[in-house]
């Protein structure tokens, strides 16, 4: 008997399931949007094979692969037939079909779709009430790059969510540019009500400055004038780390960059094993704290080096020449340790603004501490009285009082831009670090209402008994303490899932 296939439709539920697809030249076919233009197929009633759906898997896998770890399109051309050669038994490598353009077009029209619309199911079906944008421009060659990144709390799906929701490149850096960007997509996509907050770096394109001026040019000023006049504003922690230490060491007598080329050669002639010495840059805030530590590692065959070559840089001579540039070294690698500590944690995925708080003060506290005690390690210690021994008195007592500026202005610093942050201290009882009470409640609810959030007050009592008794039985718990605090709220949801 003849298998006969049945004619059908293109359907709407049909787009949905298959957004690879749309409506092609009439209702019985649809256009395939990853081949190329013009390919067709007819619509008919049979299912596919088992090899077909595989060949689709693998396809689709691959796909996700080399996106994933940003490989080259470029590279699925030879991919796909080399398959053919290293796997000649298999059924689904035979009919792999993935070159370069199907690849991209899997990736930026099913992956990168199925990823957008599986976020917004959960808006959908978890009921998100708010979420928060954070954007960044970045230069690709002579293309400017705006990610759009979507944070929110879930607690069905692990806590904390941070999602790419859109990614494209904009003519311009502009605060009129950016913000119609973030504007249009989450118009694009529904969610303007639920916009409560912006994140971004703390230059002045994006905040005005730490001022944060309502009616600047700016992107936080032209978002609040938009879309909500109640928008909250999250600069960045780590620039404002990265930028208190280079703020304190501006004066201090630091300041060096030593180029390697040679440095291997001269290292091998003293029976010094080679190491790449790190290089820093203001924007890449982990680097600071090891390209100290190497530079101290390698110090005495650097300054060997330098000072025997005929003409070494005038800048590089005379920081080796001096006694003393061994003494900031040390002291800017005790300082810089606490620094690099804090900038990681606060770089750490999922962070909630109590926990950036809460850094930012252990910070200052560090530093104030340091400032009153004049502290400086053992090491900078020893050599400074071996320094003295030898006659730098003046040179000494010139570096205990570059330390005690040191401290000052980075402290100066810090405290001017932990001013935007304050607004947050209602949250801190969050972390759950210790039992809260409805007094530091209270602050928190007042806040919410002033951005007209609708607070039943009496409902959230009832709540905060229950959860002062859950976290009453995991107080002396360590591993509770140590979880991020979106995960110990996730915890409590879970089992708390009649509190209502």
């Amino acid at each position: 008997m003849a298998n006969f296939k049945r004619k059908c439709t293109f359907t709407n539920e049909m787009q949905e399931k298959h957004p690879c697809f749309r409506k092609g030249r009439n209702v019985y076919e649809a256009e395939c949007l990853v081949c190329k233009s013009g390919t067709y197929i007819s619509i008919v009633h049979k299912a596919g094979s088992k090899c077909e759906d595989e060949i689709t898997a693998a396809e689709g896998t691959l796909a996700f692969h080399v996106f994933k770890h940003h490989h080259s399109f470029l590279s699925m051309d030879c991919t796909s037939a080399s398959f053919k050669k290293i796997f000649p038994d298999s059924n689904v490598a035979k009919k792999f079909s993935s070159g370069r353009t199907k690849t991209e077009k899997v990736v930026t029209s099913v992956l990168a779709q199925y990823s957008i619309d599986a976020v917004l199911k959960s808006f959908e079906e978890n009921d998100i009430a708010y979420f928060g944008v954070a954007t960044d421009g970045s230069n690709h060659n002579e293309l400017k790059l705006f990610p759009t990144i979507v944070q929110y709390f879930d607690w069905r799906n692990g806590g904390l969510q941070s999602k790419l929701i859109e990614f494209t490149n904009k003519a311009n850096e502009t605060a009129d540019t950016i913000a119609t960007y973030i504007k249009d997509t989450l118009e694009k996509m529904m969610l303007l009500k639920k916009y409560v907050s912006f994140t971004g770096d703390n230059c002045n394109t994006m905040f005005g400055g730490l001022r944060r001026n309502d009616q600047g040019n700016n992107v936080f000023a032209k978002l609040k004038k938009i879309l909500n006049p109640s928008l909250i504003g999250v600069g960045c922690p780590a620039h404002v780390l990265n930028n208190c230490i280079h703020h304190g060491a501006e004066r201090m007598n630091i300041d060096i960059e030593i180029r390697t080329e040679q440095l291997k050669e001269y290292c091998e002639f003293a029976n010094c094993e080679y190491k790449r010495l790190l290089s820093h840059s203001k924007t890449r805030w982990l680097s600071l704290f090891p390209g100290i530590s190497r530079l101290l590692e390698m110090f005495s065959p650097l300054k060997s080096y330098f000072l025997s070559q005929e003409h070494p840089p005038i800048v590089i001579k005379r920081f080796f020449e001096n006694e003393m540039s061994v003494l900031y070294l040390w002291h800017m690698h005790s300082l810089m340790s606490v620094f690099h500590g804090r900038i990681q944690v606060v770089e750490r995925k999922n962070n909630s603004v109590a926990e950036v708080l809460e850094n930012l003060e252990l910070v200052h506290k560090v530093l104030v501490e340091r400032k009153n005690e004049s502290f400086m390690s053992l090491t900078v210690k020893r050599l400074l009285n071996e320094n003295r021994e030898e006659g730098y008195e003046d040179e000494c007592n010139n570096f205990l009082s570059e330390v005690a500026n040191l401290y000052e202005r980075c402290l100066e610093y810090l405290c001017k831009w932990m001013k935007p942050m304050e607004e947050f201290t209602c949250f801190k009882w969050m972390t759950l670090n210790e039992i809260p009470s409805w007094k530091d409640v209270e602050p928190c609810l007042e806040y919410l209402i002033g951005k007209g959030v609708d607070v039943d007050d009496a409902k959230c009592f009832d709540q905060i008994c229950n959860l002062r008794q859950f976290v009453e039985s995991y107080v002396q718990d360590e591993e509770f303490i140590k979880l991020p605090t979106h995960k110990k709220w996730c915890k409590y949801f879970d089992q708390s899932t009649n509190i209502t």
